[in-house]
């Protein structure tokens, strides 16, 4: 069975016109809101712009004028020190003694023996270095001097000779000391006048000519 149709066309065109009237009121509606609130808002803000804004002028303090210093305190006297009389001073004298001096005889002490240092005997063959080179040391051109310790007796002869410095060649240390052995003579030391054993010593020099 067939519905029966309905024609809507009619009403469809009717309801379109009505939607955009209403719809252009609302729009028209809110502007007119928008606008008084704007305005409204900006008359306020003028109105209040004056109240808000405010320049305070701060006027300077003028300089403080420097205080003065406070005068300075008096100068107080010193009292002056309580005199103190100096006490007495009573220097006592000893009551003189007898001093006894004691004289000493003093015993001069007896005289020192008068001392002759033993003296060498001249002769040729005092020099060493001429009658006694060793060949050995001549060989071997050494050179040199020793220093002998020579022992003399009362009578003047040689009772020993030793080495005291060596001449650093043993040959020419040995030949200084049969040298003097056996060439030299002395005159002997005497003490009070009496001849003593004595001791000196001499330099041997070892050169080649």
């Amino acid at each position: 069975m067939e519905q029966p149709q309905h024609d809507l066309r009619p009403f469809q065109t009717q309801a379109a016109p009505r939607r955009f009237v209403a719809f252009g009121a609302a729009v028209v509606l809110q502007v007119i809101v928008i606008y008084a609130l704007a305005s409204g808002l900006a008359s306020q803000m003028i109105e209040k712009l004056p109240d808000d804004i405010k320049t305070d002028i701060v006027k300077e303090k003028p300089p403080e004028t420097p205080k003065t210093p406070p005068p300075p305190p008096p100068e107080m006297v010193k009292p002056p020190p309580p005199f103190i009389p100096p006490p007495d001073i009573v220097i006592a004298n000893d009551a003189p003694t007898n001093t006894i001096t004691a004289v000493t005889n003093q015993v001069a002490p007896p005289p020192r023996p008068a001392i002759a240092q033993a003296t060498l005997a001249r002769s040729r063959n005092n020099d060493c270095a001429s009658s006694s080179y060793p060949a050995l040391a001549v060989r071997l051109n050494h050179e040199g001097a020793t220093t002998v310790t020579v022992h003399i007796g009362a009578d003047g002869s040689v009772t020993a000779a030793d080495v005291s410095n060596s001449s650093g060649f043993p040959e020419l240390d040995e030949a200084a000391t049969k040298c003097v052995q056996n060439h030299w003579h002395f005159s002997p030391a005497t003490q009070n006048g009496s001849p003593v054993e004595s001791t000196k010593q001499y330099r041997i020099v070892w050169k080649l000519r």
